[in-house]
């Protein structure tokens, strides 16, 4: 049978998939502002297929940025934190600046999702590189469908029976007020029917009902489980390179090793709506 993303690629689009579980180049498109609706379409079917996706070759200014991200979902305004920077004139655009001299890459902790701390959550986060080291500053992706579907049957059903706790200052502080959160640990993707885990240990304070030290070591486990090698893919990023990916089934983690060089990529995230929040598991 063929993907979703096969039966609907117009001719001057190219797909080349990084891995068998997630991640994709595409060759071909222009997006931007006023994006044409059949190639809105292809994304959506290509992001079902592969989760991530990295379209080559364009040139977006952030009021462009955010008005691509809009056409899925509203677009996240951040709330003030240390590290968080707007572009100017453009509040839902942030700057992912680094400075050559800098030691701390926004984002760059641990394996995590976007803006899982709210409800309705993140969904997609569109990233865009102005510019990059000569070398190094790659980007981590996990599929956490693969990562479920590689669990045992009675393992599967024991996590589709628990909800966690996401919270913007994350694992061994107090729940932050609105920026908190408790959702299923597993979920069902609307356009494939397939389940996978939603965690990070980035905001994933424990498991609802349960305490921090009893939710540990399973917290644990699952983190080092979803980001195994085999479920994963690493971008290498060109100057120009859109990244899209699905914060509801996959993990980023971008890579810390460019001290000495600057780096700017711009990124908007569109949030769920009551219409397009994947349901629980019935």
């Amino acid at each position: 049978m063929t993907s979703i993303s096969e039966r609907m690629e117009p001719a001057a689009a190219k797909l080349h998939p990084l891995s068998p579980h997630v991640g994709a180049v595409m060759r071909g498109l222009h997006i931007g502002s006023k994006t044409n609706p059949e190639v809105l379409t292809l994304i959506r079917a290509a992001l079902a297929d592969h989760l991530v996706l990295f379209i080559k070759g364009q040139d977006l200014t952030p009021e462009a940025l955010r008005d691509f991200t809009a056409n899925f979902g509203p677009p996240f305004y951040h709330h003030s934190d240390q590290g968080v920077i707007r572009a100017p004139g453009v509040p839902e655009v942030l700057e992912m600046r680094k400075e050559p001299d800098g030691e701390r890459l926004f984002g760059g902790a641990c394996w995590h999702a976007d803006v899982t701390f709210r409800k309705p959550a993140g969904y997609l986060s569109v990233l865009h590189a102005r510019t990059i080291p000569p070398l190094g500053g790659d980007t981590g992706f996990s599929s956490t469908i693969a990562a479920f579907e590689a669990l045992s049957p009675g393992f599967q059903s024991i996590l589709r029976g628990l909800q966690a706790v996401h919270s913007y200052d994350g694992p061994g502080r107090p729940d932050r007020e609105g920026e908190t959160a408790i959702h299923p640990v597993v979920r069902m993707h609307p356009d494939t029917g397939r389940e996978g885990l939603y965690l990070n240990r980035m905001f994933v304070t424990r498991f609802d009902g349960m305490t921090a030290a009893e939710s540990a070591p399973l917290l644990d486990f699952l983190d080092q489980h979803m980001t195994r090698p085999e479920f994963t893919c690493r971008h290498r990023w060109e100057e120009g390179d859109v990244a899209l990916w699905d914060n509801r089934f996959t993990l980023h983690y971008p890579i810390n090793d460019f001290t000495g060089h600057f780096r700017l990529l711009i990124r908007c995230t569109a949030m769920e709506t009551e219409f397009d929040a994947v349901p629980d598991r019935a």
